[in-house]
């Protein structure tokens, strides 16, 4: 097991490729400060003295503003990872803190190692190695899940409640791992954008849109990023990027339109500019503003095509087909082989009803870009309208011919043979598509559909069962494979009730395990099986499975209680019986189960702490005792022990108090008398031991008890004479 409790942690101090050890201060004389602005240099110098004076949170969050300032400083850099080491010794070794020295300690390691790529020493590099030893340390010893989900897991909370820097480290050591490299490549861009680092920022950024490269939100914090570095032209790509990915959002375009009327401002005469803010314009439906925007552009530039084609889009937009049309084809007499015009027109005669005419613009569109899917869909569709079954199934097969090992087209061409019930050839493509592309969601669906329709629910369920695994946020797969599972799972109740009636509990336990998703029902009758062979710790494993899937079953709680009071768990015990009590007040069972609960987990405490106390360990003891009267507050017993546990401890008083209440729960514990005359002997307090002393050998005497106790008690008694009241009072 693991131990909870750090020994001190000693952490290095850095200036330079200095190494100070037992978090001594050094002030930093090997870098020199690079400029700031006033306000920046306040900064610095205010956390310096923080530092100075051990206000390490304080000086923390000047040295940040100081190095947003200015973020090549690497004075202010170095100063504020001695602050995190500082405040991280002060979190371990006095305020025993481990989370937070754990934080800091990541902070630290942030901006030394990754805040920046500049070349290190052999020196630098050993300050770092011992920091993250010592957050190694910290981890193993607060138990921290050090696996790359933990790390990364760790990354994402960090990164919720602002500890940016610390997340950033935890998703640096998550980053190897293929299962989180683009989320912690993309939270690590978005951190180094959040702290105004734009060229690490652009970088993870990168990376990650080259793992997700539909991701909006990615799109629009590179473009960001560029931005800030003043790359504009690149930051403009990515606003259209972040555009095209997510619609028409409004923060994107309000960016747009700011960079292109900058350049505006900048060269009246640039027609990109003007034709790109007029896109923006047609974006959010200004048609007026965008028309005039491109007329300027067309003016500045008339062979530019993209402005025409821009025109033609907004025509087509406010649904004058006739003018885009015209617009289309005078880009065509300048350029024959501009595909998008092609297109254009074809869905603008399509819109008009002219069927032939879209068909044959989509055809020159294909011609010019056969392999474009989008071009195909339209083209599909167009024909499709007018076609039979068998039309489409042999247009779909002459289009495959063409393109074998195309995933889009056999799919299609399974979808139409399921709709014209040919399962068995469905099945075979659709089985084809899935070897092509094993991301086609709706490719496992229909699959496991045919099967259905085929009788053949094991290999339905399976591959639904594959697919689930691959896409687990479909609703769709779930759907269709709790309706298979039900039509299965009544047999399969049926025989595991027979299989127990027999006593072939381990079988019966199989067919329960074959109910997916497991019911309550289905968990429930694994715990009655174990149970019956007599393995509580099982039974109540399972029984509380079946509870947490139904939370309002009073009998299912008693369940668990019952198999854990068998294991001798009593904690769980009383808990599974409160919860049916509190489902259920009048459940008879419960009430005495959870009665006996008590009376068990006191005892089991009381023996514990006995046996504790025989070891000298005291301070245990004393909890378990405490705990045992919390459980029953008039156990005589216990109030017993713990004086004797007291006693152990030179704790006179407690014990006294402790031996009191013992006879007050059971007078007839006459131990308890001499106990208190001991103590108070010890305590000087001699009237109150001669009492007690008298107290016990009168009980003792009527009980006809002779023994060592009592003879002590009765030659203490002849010791203590001078203590008498009477004899008090004469000498005052």
């Amino acid at each position: 097991m693991k131990k909870r409790v750090l020994t001190a942690l000693f952490l290095l101090m850095v200036t330079g490729s200095a190494v100070k050890a037992e978090g001594k201060i050094v002030p930093v004389n090997s870098y020199t400060q690079d400029e700031y602005s006033a306000q920046g240099s306040q900064y610095y110098n205010n956390g310096v003295n923080f530092l100075k004076s051990a206000q390490y949170s304080n000086a923390i969050t000047e040295f940040r503003k100081a190095l947003r300032e200015n973020p090549a400083d690497k004075s202010a850099r170095i100063q504020l990872v001695n602050s995190y080491l500082a405040r991280a010794q002060y979190y371990n070794n006095k305020a025993m803190d481990y989370n937070k020295t754990a934080n800091d300690l990541r902070s630290a390691i942030f901006y030394m190692k990754y805040y920046n790529n500049e070349p290190v020493d052999a020196q630098y590099i050993a300050d770092t190695n011992t920091m993250e030893s010592n957050l190694d340390n910290v981890l193993y010893a607060i138990n921290a899940d050090q696996s790359p989900k933990g790390r990364y897991t760790m990354g994402r909370s960090l990164r919720a409640q602002g500890e940016f820097a610390a997340a950033a480290t935890e998703f640096q050591k998550a980053l190897p791992d293929n299962n989180y490299k683009k989320s912690s490549l993309a939270n690590l861009g978005e951190i180094y954008y959040i702290l105004n680092l734009n060229e690490q920022a652009v970088s993870y950024l990168d990376q990650a849109l080259v793992l997700d490269p539909k991701n909006s939100n990615l799109h629009l914090k590179l473009a960001g990023a560029y931005e800030r570095l003043g790359k504009i032209d690149l930051a403009a790509e990515q606003y259209n990027l972040s555009l095209t990915k997510s619609g028409d959002n409004e923060e994107v375009l309000m960016s747009l339109e700011n960079i292109w009327k900058q350049k505006i401002t900048a060269n009246p005469n640039d027609a990109e500019a003007h034709a790109n803010l007029g896109a923006v314009y047609q974006r959010r439906n200004d048609f007026a503003a965008a028309l005039a925007q491109y007329e300027k552009a067309e003016s500045l530039n008339p062979s530019n095509v993209n402005t025409r084609l821009n025109m033609g889009t907004l025509y087509q937009a406010k649904k004058e087909y006739d003018t885009a049309i015209a617009a289309y084809d005078s880009i065509i007499d300048f350029n024959p082989n501009f595909k998008l015009a092609y297109l254009y027109k074809a869905q603008c005669y399509k819109a008009l009803g002219n069927k032939e005419a879209a068909i044959q613009n989509y055809k020159l569109a294909l011609n010019l870009d056969p392999n474009n899917k989008d071009i195909k869909d339209e083209l599909y569709d167009m024909y499709e309208s007018n076609m039979t079954p068998e039309e489409k199934l042999a247009y779909i097969n002459g289009q495959i011919q063409k393109e074998p090992n195309n995933p889009d087209l056999i799919y299609k061409y399974a979808y139409e043979l399921h709709k014209a019930n040919r399962i068995a050839e469905a099945i075979t493509y659709y089985s084809q598509v899935i070897k092509l592309n094993p991301k086609n969601e709706d490719a496992y669906i229909n699959l496991a559909q045919a099967y259905t329709q085929q009788g053949n629910y094991d290999k339905a369920r399976s591959i639904l069962t594959e697919a689930k695994g691959i896409f687990p946020e479909n609703t769709t797969i779930k759907k269709q494979l709790a309706s298979i599972d039900a039509e299965t799972t009544s047999l399969l109740y049926t025989n595991a009730s027979k299989l127990f009636t027999e006593k072939k509990y381990m079988d019966a336990i199989s067919l329960y395990n074959k109910i997916i998703p497991a019911t309550p029902e289905s968990l429930l009758g694994i715990g009655a099986c174990y149970q019956a062979m007599n393995n509580f710790t099982k039974a109540a494993e399972y029984y509380v499975k079946s509870f947490n899937l139904d939370q309002k079953n009073a009998e299912t709680a008693y369940y668990a209680a019952l198999a854990y009071s068998n294991a001798e768990n009593f904690a769980q015990a009383k808990a599974y019986a409160n919860k049916a009590l509190a489902i259920a007040p009048d459940n008879k069972n419960a009430k005495e189960l959870l009665a006996y609960v008590k009376e068990q987990e006191c005892t089991s405490k009381m023996d514990k702490a006995i046996e504790l106390f025989e070891q000298k360990q005291y301070e245990q003891s004393i909890k378990l005792l405490t705990e045992a009267i919390s459980l029953d507050p008039k156990n005589a017993d216990a109030y017993y022990y713990r004086a004797m546990v007291y006693d152990a401890q030179k704790k006179y008083l407690p014990a006294i108090n402790d031996y009191k209440k013992a006879l007050q729960y059971n007078p007839q514990m006459l131990i308890a008398n001499y106990s208190i005359a001991i103590d108070y002997d010890y305590l000087a307090q001699y009237s109150n031991a001669l009492m007690y002393h008298k107290k016990y050998l009168t009980a003792t005497q009527k009980a006809g008890e002779t023994n060592d106790y009592t003879r002590y008690s009765a030659k203490r008694i002849q010791d203590l004479k001078a203590y008498e009241p009477k004899q008090q009072a004469a000498k005052k």
